[in-house]
C-alpha cells in the first residue's frame, strides 16, 4: 500500500485551530465521517487521538498511510513540533495521566468541575495543555485550520470543554443500536493496523453489553452536546444514503460554511477518499480510491430476532429520540 503523500508543513499557528470531535459509540461509521471531513479544504482527519499515548505509539501501530507510526513522517513531525519528539518515558508519562483523568469513570467530575479536588483540576489543566500541544502540533504539520478528532468517547471531549482557547466543537455521531450490536459481535475483523503487538484482530462483545454500552454514551453525547456552543448530530444513515445534504447541515451546525461540501468528489454513490494519517479505529481507514457509499444494514437479516429484540428495549429511549422506531419488522431474521 503507498503511502500517502505527507502535507507540506504550514506557517506556525497564532492561535489555536478548531477541533472537531467526533462523539458517539464504536462501530457508527466514524472512521468514514472523519475521512470525508477531512477532504475538506483546511481540514485534517487524524483518527483516535484517544489511543495515541496509551497504544498507538508503544505498539508502533500502522497509520493510515500504511507506515508504521515510527516511520511516517507526518507523525514523527507532529512529534517534534508538540514535544521535541516521543520520548518513551514522556509517552508513558501521559498515557498516565489520561488514565486518572480523562476515563470514562471520571464524567461527573468532567462534566462539574467544581466538585473535584484541587489535585484533579491541576492534573486536568496539565490534560487539556498536553491536548493542546498535541492538536495545534497537528495542525501546523497538516498546515491545517481544523483537526478532526474521532476519539468518540465522550470522557475526553469533557475533559477539554473548558480548555482556555481551544474552539472545541462536537459532532455527535449515531447509528442504529441494532447495526452496532451485529458489527460488535463478528469474530473475524481484522486490525491490519497492528505490527508486532496485540492482537491480529478486534474484540467482540454480546448484543446486550453492545446496547448497554451504546445507551450510556448516547445519554452522555446528547448532553454534551446540547452543553456546547458549536455542536451538530449526524446520523450514519444520513451521511451515507444523502451525503452532500447531511454534510451541508452538519458543517453548518457546527459553524462552518455549508458551501466546504461542495468540495467532495462523489458521484454515481461513489466517492474519492485520499489516503490519510488517520490512527486507530476501524480498518476501512486503509481502503482508498473510489469508494461506495451504501448502508451497513446486515443487522436487518442476520441479527437474531432475540437479540433485536433485546437491544431495542434496551435502547428504546434514543432509538425513538433519533427516529429510529417506529420502524416494519423483518420477516426473514433468524429465529435463534
Amino acid at each position: 500500500m503507498p503511502p500517502a503523500a505527507t502535507p507540506p508543513p504550514g506557517p506556525r499557528a497564532e492561535r489555536d485551530p478548531a477541533v472537531v470531535y467526533i462523539l458517539g459509540a464504536g462501530r457508527s461509521g466514524s472512521t468514514l465521517l472523519e475521512r470525508v471531513l477531512g477532504c475538506l479544504p483546511g481540514f485534517v482527519n487524524v483518527g483516535e487521538l484517544v489511543g495515541l499515548f496509551r497504544r498507538i505509539v508503544v505498539q508502533d501501530q500502522r497509520c493510515g498511510c500504511g507506515e508504521p507510526f515510527s516511520g511516517c513522517p507526518f507523525w514523527q513531525e507532529v512529534g517534534r513540533r508538540g514535544f521535541g519528539g516521543w520520548d518513551p518515558e514522556a509517552v508513558r508519562d501521559v498515557a498516565a495521566l489520561q488514565d486518572r483523568v480523562a476515563r470514562q469513570r471520571n464524567v461527573v467530575r468532567l462534566a462539574v468541575p467544581a466538585v473535584a479536588g484541587a489535585a484533579y483540576r491541576a492534573e486536568l489543566a496539565r490534560y487539556e495543555d498536553v491536548q493542546r500541544r498535541l492538536y495545534r502540533a497537528i495542525a501546523e504539520a497538516a498546515g491545517a485550520d481544523v483537526v478532526v478528532d474521532s476519539s468518540k468517547w465522550p470522557a475526553p471531549a469533557l475533559a477539554l470543554r473548558h480548555a482556555a482557547g481551544l474552539d472545541l466543537r462536537v459532532l455527535h455521531l449515531v447509528r442504529d443500536v441494532r447495526g452496532v450490536a451485529y458489527s460488535w459481535a463478528k469474530s473475524d475483523v481484522a486490525r491490519p493496523h497492528v505490527t508486532t503487538d496485540g492482537a491480529a484482530v478486534m474484540s467482540r462483545f454480546s448484543a446486550g453489553l453492545t446496547a448497554a454500552r451504546w445507551t450510556l454514551v448516547e445519554a452522555e453525547a446528547a448532553w454534551l452536546t446540547r452543553a456546547t456552543e458549536r455542536a451538530a448530530t449526524v446520523r450514519y444513515e444520513d451521511l451515507v444514503e444523502h451525503p452532500r445534504e447531511t454534510l451541508a447541515r452538519t458543517l453548518a451546525g457546527l459553524g462552518f460554511s455549508p458551501a466546504l461540501g461542495d468540495h467532495l468528489r462523489i458521484e454515481g454513490g461513489l466517492m474519492t477518499l485520499p489516503s490519510s494519517h488517520g490512527i486507530g479505529g476501524n480498518p476501512s481507514r486503509f481502503t482508498t480510491g473510489d469508494v461506495r457509499l451504501r448502508v451497513d444494514d446486515a443487522w436487518r437479516t442476520r441479527l437474531s430476532r432475540r437479540d433485536a429484540a433485546l437491544t431495542t428495549a434496551i435502547g428504546l429511549g434514543p432509538l425513538l429520540g433519533h427516529r429510529y422506531l417506529p420502524q416494519r419488522p423483518t420477516s426473514d431474521r433468524p429465529r435463534s
